[in-house]
């Protein structure tokens, strides 16, 4: 009896070191790529543009062709190091709006896939000088990700760590950069949903974007509406 009485403890003891760590390993995060526009591989001469500078400088010479064999295309990069809440400094024009239209598409040499967004501007809250935004107009805006459909039927899927795209539908506070082809790049954002804010990028607890997840929109844009009239304003939380 005493014998089996070991064996029954040992058995719960086993059982109950499992459950601990079960409890214990991070649940892992699974990225819905649905929502990235897609492009299909036959159809992309329909709308190729080879003359666009933009397709050109998302050249990765250090990359492979874009094939059946690729599986996907992950890059790493510092974007989010030093970055503020409220990136208002580091941005050429701040808007807000709906995004109408979403677009995936090849770089010229095919090592890499980037998506252009039109988003339809409801504010603009900042727009430098030599920019022309206007309410109620459009607006073309890049990032690097998307997905691409192969002839076999295989999709292969670019992304940025940390980074999501924007969805279509959906109403977005976008702080966006200009580069020397004077295109239009999200650094990141925020969607607005039903008067809540949720942070456009998948940035881990402490960075101070995620601080305004689950936040009201009159509080955010107080927030944003204080720095921008006051830029040297603290961006803490």
């Amino acid at each position: 009896m005493k014998t089996h009485h070991k064996v029954a403890i040992s058995l719960i003891i086993a059982l109950l070191v499992t459950a601990v760590l079960v409890a214990q390993k991070p649940t892992k995060q699974v990225t819905d790529f649905d929502h990235f526009p897609i492009l299909d591989y036959e159809k992309k001469s329909a709308s190729d543009t080879s003359g666009k500078k933009t397709r050109k400088k998302y050249n990765n010479r250090h990359a492979p062709r874009i094939s059946e064999s690729t599986d996907k295309i992950f890059s790493f990069n510092d974007w989010e190091v030093g970055l503020p809440a409220l990136p208002i400094a580091k941005s050429a024009a701040v808007i807000v709006g709906e995004v109408t239209e979403g677009k995936a598409e090849l770089s010229e040499d095919e090592t890499n896939i980037y998506s252009e967004f039109t988003v339809q501007i409801a504010q603009v809250l900042k727009n430098d000088n030599s920019l022309s935004l206007g309410i109620g107009n459009s607006v073309l805006v890049e990032r690097s990700g998307g997905r691409v459909r192969l002839p076999s039927g295989k999709v292969v899927v670019s992304r940025t760590d940390k980074q999501d795209l924007p969805k279509v539908g959906k109403r977005y506070v976008l702080f966006l950069t200009r580069d020397e082809d004077e295109d239009f790049h999200i650094l990141t954002g925020y969607e607005l949903r039903d008067g809540v804010v949720f942070p456009l990028d998948k940035l881990r607890p402490g960075h101070p974007i995620t601080a305004y997840t689950g936040s009201s929109e009159t509080s955010f844009f107080a927030d944003l509406n204080r720095i921008l009239v006051n830029p040297s304003t603290s961006q803490s939380r």
